[in-house]
């Protein structure tokens, strides 16, 4: 059953025009079977596999004897599903295998010992054919071969020279043929299985190369002994093997059943392997289609080498490409740290950034002792301060999603309100201040190692907001609130976050807050005015504010 559905699975496939083309009747597809698998082996999927091998003869009475060799025990009943549906779909015959002997034998290989089976079916036509044909029963089951009337004459017409010239690569067997290893099919080198395996494509590697070869023959008789046993030796080793030349070919039987001719070409495939062999083109017969196998497979291998070289250009340039898509990504993403993201997002697209009137409101904060510090620090210990500061302080205008304008020395300026528009600017831009001032504090002041304190200031207004530069774009406030806003800082206290009368109001309409008056500070520009110090919100809590653990 699995052998009959092999054959099915086959066809299905798209082996099924191969299989019908391979001959007009049973016993010629099973004389070829054994070149079907060394095409589908080393052609088609280079498998390296050991198929089996099939040889038919036919008896007189019609029926063929199907003579089946393995190097694996037990499989023949596949055999029979396998040859039987065949019969049945190619040339719409029932047969039937009967198993007439079976036996098995050891027989020594160049890779070591192993088990051969040798089984032999009586194949038998039990039916008619299903379909007119003017082919007789007798002729489907055998060979078709041609008379060509009489031969008076057996005498060989050709001198051994003539052979040599026309056919240099033929040669004739005999029982004590040496100067060959069988490198396929993996058979014993000697006459009966060789004839056991007829129909088989036989691959033969000579004992030394055609370069050698003239060397031996310089030498004398005992040099030349010792040589060949070097050989020999040496040919046990696989590593060595590929130094030897390779003839592929077929082998069959001539009429005094004790010779076998060996019809064969050289087995290269390239013009690198011809020369590794010391041979050239003109060493192949004009009539030897392997001249053209050669010459089409060099072309094949340039297209190849081409392809490859395309290929790894391809990986190569898509390699580049990910490395730019990376560089891309940082870059786009140090654009969007130094913008608004949308902003970022509408330069990237290549849009043209207008220039827009917002109310906002706007923050500036400082270190007040900054001044005193820089004097009895290292540039290190300052610079890595305002690092552990600035990210502390980043941390707050991320959670609170305001927008970062600039650092300048110790001032650290930012925005609510812009360029996303939010009726609670002021209500975020308290809260952004109240967590800032909670941060500021685990960070100690290395001259009086007390904890730093910021100075605050705040003030809500319009503003006008744009881009400015194209090697290096800025997204810049302008107007009297921004002024206002710095005014508030400085003119504020250590620790304290001072807002005007503007913030204030706005802040309450939509958060609840603590807020103590100041009363009113002399600003210049604006003179005296109304100002308030933020003391905690009533809405949320500073862990809250901060995105902080209680206690932490």
């Amino acid at each position: 059953m699995y052998g009959a559905f092999l054959i099915t699975y086959t066809m299905e496939i798209g082996w099924d025009e191969l299989i019908r083309s391979m001959s007009p009747n049973l016993k010629g597809f099973l004389d070829n079977l054994d070149s079907l698998h060394y095409f589908i082996d080393h052609v088609v999927y280079k498998a390296n596999l050991r198929g089996p091998s099939f040889r038919c003869e036919e008896n007189p009475d019609g029926t063929l004897l199907l003579h089946y060799f393995t190097g694996r025990p037990g499989l023949y009943h596949i055999v029979k599903g396998v040859v039987r549906e065949v019969a049945k779909v190619v040339f719409d015959l029932d047969i039937v295998l009967v198993v007439e002997g079976r036996t098995q034998r050891s027989v020594h290989m160049n890779n070591g010992e192993r088990v051969e089976e040798h089984v032999v079916f009586l194949v038998k036509n039990i039916g008619e054919p299903r379909r007119d044909s003017d082919i007789s029963t007798a002729s489907l089951m055998t060979s078709l071969t041609p008379n060509f009337g009489e031969i008076i004459d057996d005498t060989l017409q050709m001198s051994l020279e003539d052979f040599s010239n026309t056919l240099p690569y033929h040669f004739v067997l005999d029982e004590t043929c040496k100067i060959f290893e069988i490198n396929r099919p993996q058979i014993p080198l000697d006459f009966e299985t060789i004839c056991n395996f007829i129909n088989a494509v036989f691959v033969l590697q000579v004992k030394t190369s055609p370069l050698k070869k003239k060397e031996i023959e310089a030498m004398t008789q005992e040099e030349r002994q010792q040589e060949m046993e070097a050989l020999e030796e040496d040919m046990s080793h696989e590593l060595s093997q590929g130094c030897h030349l390779k003839l592929k070919g077929q082998m069959m039987m001539l009429s005094t059943k004790k010779h076998i001719i060996y019809l064969c070409s050289p087995y290269v495939t390239s013009i690198n392997e011809l020369m590794q062999f010391g041979m050239r083109l003109t060493a192949m017969p004009l009539h030897d289609a392997t001249r053209d196998l050669i010459l089409l497979n060099q072309q094949r291998l340039t297209d190849v080498e081409v392809n490859l070289q395309l290929e790894a250009n391809n990986e190569q340039l898509e390699t580049m490409t990910r490395e730019l898509e990376i560089e891309r990504k940082k870059t786009d993403a140090i654009l969007k740290d130094m913008l608004p993201r949308r902003i970022a997002q509408q330069l990237l697209n290549g849009e043209h950034i207008e220039p827009t009137e917002y109310e906002a409101t706007v923050m500036f904060c400082d270190l007040p002792a900054f001044q005193q510090i820089i004097p009895v620090c290292p540039p290190k210990n300052i610079v890595n301060l305002l690092n552990e500061l600035f990210f502390k302080l980043d941390r707050i205008v991320v959670l609170r999603g305001v927008y970062k304008v600039e650092t300048v020395s110790d001032s650290y300026m930012t925005v609510s309100g812009i360029p996303d528009y939010t009726s609670d600017h002021a209500e975020t831009m308290c809260h952004v201040a109240l967590g800032m001032m909670w941060e500021a504090r685990s960070v100690m002041d290395p001259v009086s190692n007390n904890r730093f304190l910021l100075r605050i200031g705040m003030h809500s207004g319009s503003i006008i907001a744009g881009v400015v530069g194209t090697k290096m774009p800025r997204y810049c406030l302008f107007g009297e609130t921004v002024t206002m806003a710095s005014q508030m800082e400085t003119l504020g206290l250590a620790g304290k976050i001072q807002c005007s009368k503007w913030t204030y109001q706005k802040a309450m309409e939509t958060g609840r807050f603590e807020f103590t008056s100041r009363g009113r500070v002399a600003v210049k520009g604006r003179g005296a005015v109304e100002t308030y110090f933020l003391t905690r919100s009533l809405k949320k809590s500073i862990w809250e504010i901060t995105g902080r653990e209680r206690g932490c």
